[in-house]
């Protein structure tokens, strides 16, 4: 069967037979065995973003005295894209027993640096996306963006992670019109029904309603936006929250921690007055190093989170032990990123009305254009 004409969940995980031409003939050259052999032994897997791929694991011969599999060269390795050979006969091979899995446990073993997010993985078992996939690339599907003024235009966009009522991708190519998006930049998506039953990916990129400052000062539009979405979780809600938190500024639980250095001066200060603690009564002690803010992190089962707060009020009682400082939002995402521990979300308001930013959906609220007047 010609390549094509395979689904990439059959070709995924599973042992194939390519048969030699000239051109994998000097791919395969420094495999044992290539003068004999007639067919190339690969394994499916999908690149993120070279396709669906065939790793090789060694060559094979089949003549009227039976199927021959010659040993693999564990020093290199070698691909072949589908794409390459979309159009030749690739011969699915049982592995009946577990023995080729075992033989080859260690190329195959290798293919694990290509492996996914959860979100993506999952992505690929949506078969209402088959008919947008690329064939070649099933995490790149067609998208069609939508704005008052402009023609639909259908992009190409490669899966990045999953929520409720979308799905977030990386616009792969440039759009002819201008949608205030540009390629590597990352958007929202959801799959449209028309009322005849007609399936499309559609992404809305109509600006939104403009915002001021003074309507982010309190964080209640935040708290607004959030409670419409937990109690509606729709597309719009979603979008609304997003483009809130891009141009909001919120409240950071933490500590404030002294240098090394000004810790030991204290410690000294307070060793020398031992004797008599009167005497430090009253004095100030000034650091000669600038204090440094470790935020709070939360812990939900085995996951971490950076918890913020649309104002002071909402950390209950969990803030009254803790100090607070005031950032913008992308500045959060920017301490999130570059925390020593590996967060899996930043939680709005945790312990009234919460809201989950899943780390996939930081640089989609970096992109926004803002709604600010």
């Amino acid at each position: 069967m010609r390549a094509k004409n395979i689904d990439f969940r059959k070709i995924t995980g599973n042992f194939w037979l390519v048969s030699i031409n000239n051109k994998l003939r000097k791919l395969v050259e420094e495999y044992p065995g290539v003068d004999l052999a007639n067919s190339v032994l690969c394994y499916g897997y999908i690149d993120h973003e070279a396709g669906l791929s065939l790793e090789v694991l060694a060559l094979s011969s089949k003549d009227s005295e039976g199927f021959h599999i010659f040993e693999s060269n564990s020093a290199i390795s070698s691909k072949i894209r589908i794409g390459a050979i979309k159009d030749e006969n690739i011969c699915f091979l049982e592995d009946r027993n577990g023995e080729l899995r075992k033989r080859f446990a260690f190329q195959i073993g290798i293919l694990d640096d290509y492996a996914v997010e959860e979100d993506i993985e999952e992505s690929r078992k949506m078969k209402v996306l088959d008919a947008f996939r690329s064939p070649e690339y099933p995490d790149d599907v067609l998208v069609y963006l939508l704005k008052v003024g402009n023609k639909p235009e259908a992009c190409w966009v490669r899966i990045e992670g999953l929520m409720e009522n979308q799905i977030i991708g990386t616009l792969l190519n440039e759009p002819e019109q201008n949608f205030s998006y540009h390629v590597g930049e990352k958007i929202a998506f959801f799959i449209h029904e028309d009322e005849n039953g007609g399936i499309a990916l559609c992404s809305n990129m109509n600006p939104s309603q403009k915002i001021t400052a003074e309507d982010l000062e309190d964080g209640t539009m935040l708290e607004s936006s959030i409670y419409n979405f937990n109690r509606e979780k729709n597309q719009d809600h979603f979008l609304d929250i997003l483009e809130i938190l891009r141009d909001s500024y919120v409240w950071i639980p933490g500590d404030f921690v002294m240098s090394d250095t000004d810790e030991s001066r204290m410690k000294d200060l307070l060793e020398q007055s031992e004797a008599e603690p009167q005497s430090i009564v009253g004095n100030t002690f000034k650091t000669q190093d600038q204090c440094k803010f470790k935020p709070d992190i939360l812990k939900y089962d085995e996951d971490l989170f950076f918890p913020v707060f649309s104002n002071p009020e909402a950390m209950g009682e969990y803030g009254n032990q803790l100090s607070k400082i005031q950032q913008h939002f992308l500045d959060v995402i920017t301490l999130a990123t570059n925390h020593e521990q590996n967060l899996s979300g930043i939680v709005i308001n945790a312990f009234s009305e919460p809201f989950v930013l899943d780390r996939d959906l930081w640089d989609l609220v970096k992109n926004m254009k803002s709604r600010l007047t």
